[in-house]
């Protein structure tokens, strides 16, 4: 189920990256705001001022998504405490694995649109850690094109 508290909800391949426990949860740090890299250049013509502009196609936007792993709060066994955390990082770690297909990262942004880009995972960088028990990460992401804005 998705945080209530988030500002910009948003799914990878269906899953929610903001658990309403906060045991799992994710925002967007860059991507969302940004631009995607473009294919295609200008020509440099001798004797012309200037540059012929050729086409270009949006090509790959890079996706930053931060967040935080914890064990469910409701725990107080130490050693539940820590298989929970586990699962929880084993969850993240198989939804963006590497070396799995592109899927849709889907965003609910505040005025009532969504923003769904088809991205696959390429990192996950480990910030900071209390062993068994948090991690803050980023998860990097290659969307491919741009967003595609709908609804309202």
């Amino acid at each position: 189920m998705t945080n209530p508290w988030a500002v910009i909800p948003f799914t990878f391949d269906g899953s929610s990256l903001q658990t309403d426990d906060f045991t799992i949860y994710f925002w967007i740090v860059s991507g969302l705001f940004e631009v995607p890299q473009v294919r295609g250049e200008d020509t440099v013509v001798p004797a012309l001022a200037g540059r012929v502009e050729g086409n270009r196609v949006n090509d790959v936007l890079t996706i930053v998504l931060e967040g935080q792993i914890t064990a469910s709060p409701l725990l107080t066994d130490l050693d539940d405490t820590r298989s929970d955390w586990w699962d929880n990082v084993a969850a993240i770690r198989t939804l963006f694995a590497s070396d799995r297909e592109r899927a849709d990262l889907v965003a609910q942004l505040p005025n009532g649109t969504t923003a769904t880009i088809s991205a696959h995972p390429m990192n996950i960088v480990k910030l900071e850690e209390i062993p068994g028990e948090y991690v803050k990460l980023n998860v990097e992401l290659e969307g491919f094109d741009d967003w595609l804005i709908a609804g309202s």
